[in-house]
């Protein structure tokens, strides 16, 4: 009787820790914004000296980059206008001016 017992015992402390309430929070890849501002162009921009690309000006024209730490340089007539090191946040636009 005492083995019934102890197997019941064991049986159901299995199942019943199979049976457990699991929670968890499901978060998007963090991404923040840049746009630019001011005389666009012919410029072409760089990030962390990847490839050049041409912008548009404004706060309708952002472009997505990870949150962190980036190298920006925006090059006009072959020339280096800018050159910024920014920080950006997880949902924060920022603004980068470009000026002759």
């Amino acid at each position: 009787m005492k083995k019934i017992l102890i197997v019941i015992t064991l049986l159901s402390l299995v199942f019943l820790s199979g049976c457990g309430y699991k929670e968890g929070v499901v978060t998007s890849s963090q991404k923040a914004y840049l746009y630019f501002t001011g005389d666009v162009n012919g410029a072409k921009v760089s990030i962390d000296k990847g490839k050049m690309f041409s912008v548009k000006a404004g706060k309708n024209n952002k472009y997505v980059v990870n949150t962190g730490k980036h190298l920006v340089e925006i090059y006009k007539n072959g020339s280096l206008i800018v050159k910024r090191e920014i920080f950006t946040s997880d949902g924060i636009s920022k603004e980068i001016k470009v000026q002759w």
